[in-house]
């Protein structure tokens, strides 16, 4: 499979901003107007009855569930089943009482709050601006501890995205995005703000360039960053100064310099040129073989160092055994090895044998390697195993009920992953799912 970078960032959603930088609000509906580059850009967002407009920790949810999203294949359907602790998890947060709750507040917010873009919406592929309208979440179902909807360590999420959303994700309108680093700072609003941030400093129109710079009038960051203002700049530059404080101290920001006063006051935004953090020892290694240091801090931004340092390590081996052949530069070896992993046989493995074409098919687990998938496994990612293995096979007929029943199942040991998983996957090729699903319910009581 080929590596991609380790997260990543919608530019629709991330250049747009269609969550409020602010901790706490009691906002129901906001809307704002602007010109770029002569086009005439609105977005609104109405709250559903019970709930404000998403805000503050609904970035970080909405982060990881499009990287989630990603790392499942991007299925047509935009459907995800997740478990509400490994969602804790994605968003960077504890996993305790208190975040089960506020999850589950950020999900309903997302999934009710209404969304209209108006001549913003970029349709990448098509080189067009289009109009969109959505609910991020168009569809919400989970199990609880009971019927006050209280999630539990055996809460099962399954939902799915907006189709908008999902078929600019699979367009490739996409930017890396540095989650280690956004989920390390303090507040919401930080987190939004660096969002926000990172997307602007993208061309639109060009995503393949990145400035170092920007500048803008204050009250129009204002509304980029959804900060109500009522036309007065000052509430904009104190909802934005702690923010401004902690990404200088972490050297994100170089230096945000104000300018002007009153209305006419402009922020302007110094992004550190050098903040890509590269292990010395790694740097090294590609300067040896020709690779510049810019380049470097990009291919970490993409792919890990974690990736990166044990591809230096198997290009070598390769290199010295034979097997991969230096045609024009080792820089430039290194490079393809790095964008087409597959290419050449890892360590202790051989190449595999060439093979005819066969018929397309579901694709079908080799059964003596279930045994090794989940061997030295805790019981709860065992479970996410499991669970993300069979929504591949099962996705129209197993609920988020039974998801759970498997998911407590595992944990309390009634369930061996290896042998159900084998089960299920003989379904299959037999064509008889929903017999197994059937089955399934009946021995779990479901």
């Amino acid at each position: 499979m080929k590596i991609q970078p380790r997260h990543h960032d919608d530019l629709n959603l991330s250049r747009l901003n269609l969550i409020v930088a602010l901790d706490q609000v009691d906002m129901q509906e906001w809307s704002v107007t602007y010109e770029s580059r002569g086009r005439i850009v609105r977005i609104s967002c109405e709250a559903g009855v019970k709930y404000a407009v998403p805000h503050g920790l609904d970035s970080d949810v909405s982060a990881a569930l499009i990287n989630l999203y990603i790392e499942e294949g991007m299925p047509d359907d935009g459907r995800i089943t997740v478990a509400a602790t490994a969602l804790l998890h994605l968003c960077g947060w504890h996993k305790s009482g208190k975040y089960m709750g506020l999850l589950r507040d950020c999900l309903e917010r997302l999934h009710q709050a209404n969304y209209t873009v108006s001549g913003g919406w970029r349709d990448h592929p098509k080189q067009r601006w289009t109009h969109a309208k959505f609910h991020f979440i168009e569809s919400l179902n989970f199990t609880t501890l009971d019927g006050v909807g209280l999630f539990d360590e055996r809460s099962m999420i399954v939902l799915r995205l907006a189709e908008d959303v999902t078929a600019s994700i699979r367009s490739g309108y996409l930017k890396p995005l540095d989650s280690e680093f956004m989920t390390s700072l303090s507040r919401p609003r930080t987190r939004v703000l660096y969002r926000v941030l990172d997307a602007a400093r993208f061309d639109p129109e060009n995503p393949d360039r990145q400035v170092d710079t920007l500048t803008f009038p204050v009250l129009a960051w204002g509304d980029q960053c959804k900060i109500p203002s009522e036309g007065q700049a000052w509430r904009v530059i104190r909802a934005l100064t702690s923010p401004h404080q902690e990404l200088i101290k972490r050297g994100y920001l170089a230096d945000v310099i104000l300018s002007g006063r009153g209305k006419d006051q402009t922020v302007r935004y110094e992004f550190a040129r050098d903040f890509t953090k590269v292990d010395p020892a790694l740097m090294r290694k590609f300067r040896e073989y020709g690779v510049a240091d810019g380049m470097v801090r990009k291919l970490v931004r993409e792919h890990g160092e974690s990736f990166l340092t044990e591809t230096i390590t198997r290009f070598a081996a390769l290199v010295s055994s034979g097997v991969l052949v230096v045609r024009k530069t080792k820089a430039a070896a290194l490079m393809h090895l790095i964008a087409h992993p597959d290419d050449y046989p890892y360590p202790n493995k051989p190449a595999p044998p060439p093979t005819k074409a066969a018929p397309t098919m579901q694709p079908l687990l080799a059964e003596p390697s279930l045994e090794e998938d989940f061997a030295d496994l805790t019981p709860e990612r065992a479970a996410d195993r499991l669970i993300r293995r069979l929504d591949l096979h099962y996705r129209k007929l197993l609920r988020a009920p039974d998801y759970d029943q498997i998911r407590h199942r595992v944990l309390t040991g009634d369930i061996i992953p290896a042998e159900l998983l084998r089960t299920a996957v003989s379904a299959v090729a037999a064509g008889k799912q929903e017999q197994f699903v059937a089955n399934l319910r009946q021995a779990t009581g479901h």
